[in-house]
């Protein structure tokens, strides 16, 4: 009787083995076929496995900007804002040479707004070469301030009308529209300085400021009439 007994639990332990063992082989197995299918899982179980980059995911993941064309009315919008900075620049630069010719009368009406943006800068360094020769320096002493003046100065009605008409023609080029244009901002400039003048002292330009005006209109009436290639450039 014992010795059945003994034999049974023999065999249940056997069998209970045989069970186990088979159902550690069949996970085994499982997480294997797993494991191939999907890589990461071997993470999860506390492997370190490295798994290289596919081309499609190193593709997928690469940034590439677009480019983005701009649209007809911001082109035109971006010449409308550069043409306006050179009018607006040769309106100061009259007004600024107009008011360095009072100085040296003795008349100035300084407004005290003499600073120039960096673009504008470099455009008067690129049509004279430097902005000293845009604006050449004022002399202090009244010897200086005389000869400055004169026929020959740096601050003459010749020398004053050469600079305003290098800048023009600078700007304008070959286009008779621009030209006109840039009459037009020399006369605004011109009127301007007289407004500014005129409001600082009660009085109008001294004579060889209006001497200036006529003598540069004088030669914007000579240039457009002049005949090209294209015809004749009237006003």
């Amino acid at each position: 009787m014992v010795m059945n007994i003994t034999a049974d639990k023999g065999i249940n332990t056997i069998n209970y083995k045989t069970a186990n063992d088979t159902q550690k082989v069949d996970n085994k197995n499982n997480i294997n076929a797993a494991t191939e299918k999907s890589p990461e899982i071997t993470q999860a179980l506390g492997t370190d496995t490295f798994v290289k980059s596919t081309e499609e995911d190193t593709t997928a993941l690469t940034y590439k900007p677009e480019k983005n064309k701009l649209t007809t009315e911001e082109v035109k919008g971006l010449k409308e804002e550069q043409e306006n900075i050179k009018v607006n620049l040769i309106k100061k630069f009259i007004s600024d040479t107009i008011n360095n010719q009072n100085k040296l009368l003795g008349k100035s009406a300084e407004n005290g707004n003499n600073e120039i943006s960096q673009e504008s800068n470099d455009l008067l360094t690129k049509i004279f070469g430097s902005l000293e020769k845009a604006y050449p320096k004022i002399e202090t002493t009244p010897e200086g301030a005389q000869k400055a003046i004169e026929d020959g100065g740096a601050y003459s009605v010749n020398a004053v009308a050469d600079r305003i008409m290098t800048m023009a023609t600078a700007i304008a080029g070959d286009d008779p529209n621009k030209l006109q244009q840039m009459r037009d901002a020399v006369e605004k400039g011109f009127a301007g300085a007289g407004l500014t003048f005129k409001n600082a002292t009660d009085s109008d330009l001294p004579q060889i400021c209006k001497d200036t005006m006529t003598e540069v209109m004088n030669r914007f009436d000579k240039l457009q009439n002049k005949t090209t290639t294209n015809g004749v450039i009237t006003n």
